[in-house]
């Protein structure tokens, strides 16, 4: 029989950004050039409303990408060890380190875009009362699991 001591450790439970962090940002890109097309055909054409939304589309839309793109590299949960470690956000980077006795629970919370393509917001609720809601996550069902699993573990000790 094999000891459970010898047992290889079952990888931690990790995600990282779903590509649905850049829905937004093609939406607006889709729907300026709609507008930018609109415009054009318009007879006379509308140079100012075209003007606008090749400034937009020229301007905005890159911003709008490079910032999801950025929020995408910082973006990691990760449960390591006994603890839930989490970072999130750009500019401003934010980091969290709860254990898993202080998580009362764990929830996976979609948007109607992330129910069709995937993806999720991971809601933590402290044994405290604090909340905290980490959006954008691929493997936020992973997460949430884990904790979750790892919550009934420890209960039923």
């Amino acid at each position: 029989m094999t000891d459970p001591a010898n047992l290889p450790a079952a990888d931690p439970a990790r995600s990282g950004a779903h590509w649905t962090i850049y829905l937004p940002s093609l939406v607006v890109a889709f729907t300026w050039a709609v507008v930018y097309f609109w415009a054009e055909w318009q007879d006379p054409p509308l140079t100012a409303i075209r003007a606008v939304a090749l400034a937009i589309e020229a301007v905005v839309v890159p911003l709008l990408l490079a910032h999801a793109f950025l929020r995408a590299r910082v973006l990691r949960a990760e449960i390591a060890g006994d603890a839930l470690d989490i970072q999130w956000g750009f500019p401003w980077k934010r980091r969290l380190r709860l254990d898993m006795d202080g998580i009362a629970l764990a929830q996976v919370r979609r948007s109607h875009a992330q129910r069709r393509f995937g993806g999720g917001a991971l809601a933590l609720i402290g044994t405290d009362g604090k909340r905290y809601l980490i959006p954008d996550l691929a493997g936020a069902e992973e997460i949430a699991a884990a904790v979750n699993n790892r919550k009934r573990k420890r209960d039923a000790a």
